[in-house]
């Protein structure tokens, strides 16, 4: 919704950013919909500790290896808590 977009937004003009790859690994962890997989992918190339998406296949997997997947509404509740 529009409230969290500006909350997001607000947090990426204090310094929290976003990073991208083009070489990431082949990962298949998401039967139901593997286009899905390229999230993880890019977040294990990245190191990333959390994925912040909306999307019900990722939400439902909850964690892979070390790397959190949380909705944008959980996200901005623990950042906001912190």
């Amino acid at each position: 919704d529009k409230n969290e977009i500006q909350n997001l937004t607000k947090l990426f003009a204090e310094g929290y950013n976003s990073i991208f790859t083009a070489k990431t690994p082949d990962i298949e962890v998401i039967e139901d919909d593997p286009d899905d997989n390229k999230f993880i992918e890019c977040a294990v190339a990245l190191d990333s500790k959390i994925i912040i998406s909306g999307n019900n296949h990722l939400k439902n997997l909850k964690k892979y290896v070390d790397i959190e997947i949380m909705s944008p509404k959980k996200f901005m509740e623990r950042m906001l808590n912190h």
